[in-house]
């Protein structure tokens, strides 16, 4: 099952500011995709550094998406500190570990709920290395059905300066958003985390910043 809680202010206050910024980074995909020709179903999430607030952004931004009337699918690919679960209160499915290590099928990770046309896949539980989990050939089969089946796939990533994950995922998405928090992001960390993704031969679209004043 699939309840919405209070961080996801897109669905609890469509009205206020914040839900706007969301509408503005909404628009700003779609000017993006149509620039490219169309390109862009599967977007990456990373950040610098942790704490940035890159599952809030994400999660808010698939919700502004379906109420555009897009169909969206979200994945939780930090394997190491997941937190859509958490966002999206999913119950009712082993994840990605799962399916990556051979122990599901992809049709059945993927949780439906109250939110119409939203599909969630939680992290779930391993004790692999996420780097090489994320690395199997099952996740590039993965990213191609969800691709078929759904308007917009957002993946979440741990921090790509600290670890290896979002930098293997990168290459494997349409584009990449790198997300930073007012206050809190180092500039220096923030330069690292796009030059590191550069080198991947990633498409980084820009830099989403959280609690900009």
């Amino acid at each position: 099952m699939l309840r919405l809680n209070k961080s996801l202010v897109t669905d609890v206050n469509p009205s206020s500011h914040i839900s706007e910024s969301f509408r503005s980074l909404r628009t700003y995909i779609r000017q993006l995709e149509l620039a490219q020709g169309g390109g862009g179903k599967v977007l990456l999430f990373t950040s610098a550094e942790a704490g940035a607030g890159k599952t809030t952004i994400l999660s808010n931004l698939a919700v502004s998406f379906v109420q555009d009337g897009k169909k969206v699918a979200v994945v939780d690919c930090n394997l190491r500190h997941p937190g859509l679960h958490t966002v999206f209160e999913v119950e009712g499915s082993d994840g990605l570990a799962a399916y990556l290590s051979g122990q599901e099928e992809a049709d059945n990770i993927a949780v439906l709920g109250n939110l119409a046309n939203l599909s969630v896949i939680p992290a779930g539980k391993t004790h692999v290395s996420p780097p090489d989990l994320l690395g199997n050939p099952k996740m590039t089969a993965l990213l191609e059905e969800l691709k078929e089946n759904y308007d917009l796939v957002l993946l979440d990533s741990p921090s790509s300066v600290d670890f290896s994950d979002a930098r293997i995922l990168a290459p494997q998405a349409d584009g990449v958003i790198l997300v930073a928090r007012y206050g809190k992001s180092k500039r220096e960390s923030i330069r690292k985390a796009k030059t590191l993704l550069e080198q991947t031969g990633s498409n980084l679209i820009g830099i989403a910043m959280n609690q900009a004043k």
